[in-house]
C-alpha cells in the first residue's frame, strides 16, 4: 500500500528535512517541489494502519515541517 505526505516546509529547512526524511526505511522516494507544497514524500507499508503509524511516528516528528497531509492511494491499479 502507498502513502504520499504532501509538506509545506519552513524557511531554510528544505535540505535538512530531505536528508532526515531519507533515513526513514519506509520512505521509497522523496522530492522537492515548487508549488503550493515544497515536498512530497512516497512511504510504503502493508496497511493504512501501519502508514498512519509511519506519518505520525517518524514523518511527522522531523525538524522542519510546517504543515504536512497523509494521502492514500483509492486504487492502485490502472483500469483500461
Amino acid at each position: 500500500m502507498d502513502g504520499y505526505v504532501l509538506l509545506s516546509l519552513k524557511p531554510g529547512m528544505k535540505k535538512k528535512f530531505m536528508n532526515k526524511v531519507q533515513d526513514v526505511k519506509e520512505v521509497k522516494e522523496a522530492w522537492l517541489t515548487i508549488g503550493i507544497y515544497d515536498a512530497i514524500v512516497k512511504i510504503q507499508s502493508t496497511s493504512i494502519d501501519e502508514l498512519e503509524r509511519i506519518y505520525f511516528n517518524k514523518i511527522d516528528k522531523i525538524e522542519g515541517i510546517a504543515h504536512s497531509r497523509l494521502h492514500f492511494v483509492a486504487c492502485p491499479r490502472t483500469r483500461k
